[in-house]
């Protein structure tokens, strides 16, 4: 419903125009004022989208307030009523940009006929708007996509580069199961609204979506418990929230992409914890990093069942700086503490694996000097070298892991319209999904949720160029079985819906053809 105020110093004017309008059954909410300066104050306030008013009135005329109104709401529209006829009267509201000029004593049809167009002219613009917000929402889209894959390029407007620079912090969300595929709209706007966030989002997977974010959470650890809770409570779906620093510009955008996606790879080993953070103010050192020795301990292990080499190191160096500090835990509790560790490294020792274990003492021989050794640090050493042999007798060489990410891409490949996780496609080339993940991003310079949606899109895009599949049929063709999600993540992709593409890839075939 629409607004309109209705303007003259005559009561009984204004309820005869209030009568014709109620009678009418106009879709108009309306108020009145008795002069001009009564109106403008009601305007600053009250927003209207039609002024009737009369021409002539104490102090300030109609004409008068018409320029004063078009000057504060630019679009409003503004209807003039008078007793005169004069024609400069007429020719003055019109160059003011009034739309339309009624003689007293108002005729109802010509007064409902002049107010149902202006309704006409007023939904008309207010769908061009929305047509012209979404437009932009795409393009956005298309710029955020673009800048997150190291592909921005000045081709996108100032306008658009200013939006992205207003993006100041970024959360990555993943799903156990493709939660987003049926829910995204209704998901993102219940975010918008309920916890207000002022943001923009890109579809990664039916089970990853990134959220850009207008305000920085200061804490944004308890920013993403917050997001956590409020999604478990509403929707009674698990998930895992990743959120970035604070962004400088546009530019950064790529990088705190990166940043989320390696902090979201903690979920491997680390399933207990839902929400991974480098910013968490106000928390102790220790409280932040979770240096529990349990949790280390399992980390480590799981290094070592992986052969991340990578990931081993950072886990125990986190467990001997921990212990290198002096504390008031007794030496009995940190040589039980490294002899866990002593018997979890153990059986990756080099020479191990054959007959004789020639050079390598008996884990029996090693717990005992372990247990004589008085000095904490000597024994941190000890451990310390014993878990570079280890990370040294890894075997990474450069074929290996080539061949291990060229069977992972050629899974892809051929079964891209399948539903694909992390989980699944670790199993199929015997890694555990945080080592595939990062050996995949370290090879190809792309995740894997990046690389599969690469693969869908290029050939959803050739299914659309040399077939005449409906636009349904090839998003299932191409693993999405949700049309508009499907048409989401196209137009995310190619800055356009699959049905233009479509059009504009045909139209440039055949004239190709003619010329």
């Amino acid at each position: 419903m629409y607004k309109m105020l209705i303007v003259d110093d005559e009561r009984t004017e204004r309820d005869c125009i209030r009568y014709l309008i109620t009678s009418a059954g106009l879709p108009l909410e309306l108020k009145e004022a008795p002069d001009a300066a009564a109106a403008m104050e009601i305007l600053k306030d009250w927003p209207a989208d039609i002024l009737f008013t009369d021409v002539q009135m104490p102090v300030t005329t109609g004409l008068t307030l018409a320029k004063e109104a078009a000057a504060l709401l630019p679009d409003i529209k503004i209807l003039i009523f008078s007793s005169y006829a004069e024609f400069e009267y007429a020719r003055t509201a019109m160059a003011l940009g009034v739309e339309s000029y009624i003689l007293k004593p108002v005729v109802p049809k010509e007064l409902e006929k002049t107010l149902s167009g202006l309704i006409q002219q007023l939904n008309e613009e207010y769908h061009s708007r929305l047509l012209q917000d979404k437009q932009q929402s795409y393009l956005l889209q298309y710029a955020l996509h673009s800048s997150i894959s190291k592909t921005l390029s000045m081709k996108f407007s100032q306008d658009i580069i200013d939006e992205l620079n207003r993006f100041v912090q970024i959360a990555l969300l993943d799903f156990p199961a493709p939660f987003l595929e049926s829910n995204y709209t209704a998901f993102y706007e219940n975010l918008r609204k309920a916890i207000r966030l002022d943001m923009e989002t890109l579809n990664l997977s039916p089970t990853q979506a990134l959220l850009f974010l207008r305000r920085e959470y200061k804490d944004a650890y308890a920013f993403g418990c917050g997001l956590h809770s409020y999604i478990t409570e509403n929707y009674h779906v698990e998930c895992y929230i990743s959120i970035s620093q604070p962004i400088k510009d546009h530019t950064c955008l790529q990088s705190a992409y990166a940043a989320v996606e390696q902090q979201m790879e903690q979920r491997f080993w680390n399933p207990k914890t839902k929400v991974f953070s480098s910013v968490h103010s106000g928390r102790p050192a220790q409280a932040q990093e979770e240096l529990d020795d349990d949790s280390l301990l399992a980390a480590v292990k799981h290094s070592l069942s992986s052969k991340d080499a990578g990931n081993l190191q950072k886990n125990l160096n986190l467990l001997f700086q921990k212990y290198r500090i002096p504390s008031n835990q007794s030496q009995i509790f940190v040589k039980f503490v490294f002899s866990n560790l002593v018997t979890a490294l153990y059986p990756f020792l080099p020479g191990q694996e054959t007959e004789g274990k020639s050079g390598v003492k008996p884990l029996e021989t090693l717990i005992t000097e372990l247990y004589i050794q008085q000095d904490i640090l000597k024994i941190i050493d000890t451990v310390q070298t014993m878990a570079q042999e280890i990370i040294q007798g890894y075997d990474t060489n450069d074929a290996n892991i080539r061949r291990e990410i060229l069977a992972t891409q050629d899974y892809i490949n051929k079964n891209y319209s399948s539903a694909l996780s992390v989980e699944m496609l670790a199993s199929q080339v015997y890694l555990t999904p945080d080592y595939l993940s990062r050996l995949f991003k370290k090879s190809t310079k792309k995740s894997l949720s990046q690389y599969i949606r690469q693969v869908r899109m290029e050939k959803a895009s050739e299914l659309l160029r040399t077939t005449t599949l409906k636009v349904i049929d090839v998003g299932i063709e191409v693993g999405y079985p949700n049309y508009s999600y499907f048409c989401q993540s196209f137009r995310e992709y190619y800055g356009k819906s699959p049905e233009k593409y479509r059009r504009e890839e045909s139209y440039e075939t055949n004239t190709s053809l003619l010329s």
